[in-house]
């Protein structure tokens, strides 16, 4: 049930993620607000709204860089490893919209529980955000998307290519956030669905062991992302972040009842370390290769 253990210390692994987002979290603030960074340069979505532009043109749309293929790619190894582990420990408004969705508990208030019908009719809404999106970056050849952007309106210096609808956007997500579980990241994010289709061909993976496993169900109410853990033998869902919230709620995660692993024929299972820092190599690596093998634009 504990991802890491020092000298009696025990920390549970959704305080250990917390403990993550936090970091990410604030080196992107310093980077922006301290030193003045261009965030955009390293926002692994600039990457899919330039592919278009720079394979007919050569050129990047607005402040974004050849850096942003990089770190694409780099999410991209590290979903195919450790599935949508990018949206659960480092994506800014994952980060803010999960910690606004504790605050909502805290407070106690109500928590919508939406419908799985309604949940899967809701999870196609984010393709539909994405052709938008692609098609009017390219069609215009700038970042249209920007003005309404809730993560550049969050990171941001707020200049004037920021629209009040991104304040709009951002407000309803935290507010939406209080009552519902990272709704933009289940149902609206465009980068999701980009991700998707490397997810579910992730090489881990959460694992019921059915005989282990009481059936308690306490896996599939704690999932943030609404997944019915425990009706499953393999979570193959594509939104799957690998938080493991699931394996630190189980009762019986101790005898094995749910862990995180590979596929088949590799049984060995991952801790939480590993996850973090999967992601963690593959963004720092993109990074470095940005640097060293510098895309002409």
């Amino acid at each position: 049930m504990y991802c890491f253990r020092y000298v009696g210390l025990s920390i549970s692994m959704i305080r250990t993620r917390r403990i993550v987002q936090a970091v990410f979290l604030a080196l992107v603030s310093a980077g922006v607000f301290i030193y003045h960074a261009n965030c955009e340069l390293w926002c692994p979505f600039g990457g899919v709204e330039a592919l278009y532009t720079y394979a007919t043109e050569g050129n990047m749309p607005c402040s974004l860089g050849t850096s942003n293929f990089f770190i694409l790619g780099g999410v991209i190894l590290s979903t195919l490893l450790v599935r949508r582990a990018f949206c659960g420990y480092m994506c800014p408004i994952g980060t803010i919209s999960e910690w606004f969705g504790s605050l909502g508990k805290r407070m106690g208030l109500p928590t919508w529980h939406v419908p799985q019908w309604l949940d899967r009719v809701l999870s196609l809404l984010k393709y539909g955000v994405l052709v938008l999106i692609l098609t009017m970056t390219w069609r215009a050849g700038e970042l249209l998307f920007r003005g309404y952007d809730p993560c550049y309106a969050l990171l941001s210096r707020h200049g004037t290519d920021i629209t009040s609808w991104a304040y709009v956007v951002s407000g309803a997500i935290v507010v939406a956030s209080l009552a519902v579980s990272v709704p933009f990241c289940r149902w609206f994010c465009p980068f999701a669905a980009v991700l998707n289709p490397f997810s579910r061909a992730s090489l881990g993976r959460i694992r019921r062991d059915e005989a282990a496993c009481t059936s308690c169900g306490v896996c599939s109410r704690q999932c943030p992302m609404a997944i019915p853990v425990d009706q499953v033998q393999d979570v193959t869902a594509a939104r799957c972040t690998s938080c493991l919230t699931c394996v630190d709620a189980c009762p019986k995660s101790k005898d094995g009842a749910i862990s995180w692993k590979f596929i088949q024929p590799v049984h060995s299972a991952w801790s939480q370390a590993a996850v973090i820092a999967a992601i963690v190599l593959c963004t720092s690596a993109a990074v470095a290769a940005s640097y060293a093998f510098p895309l002409p634009s």
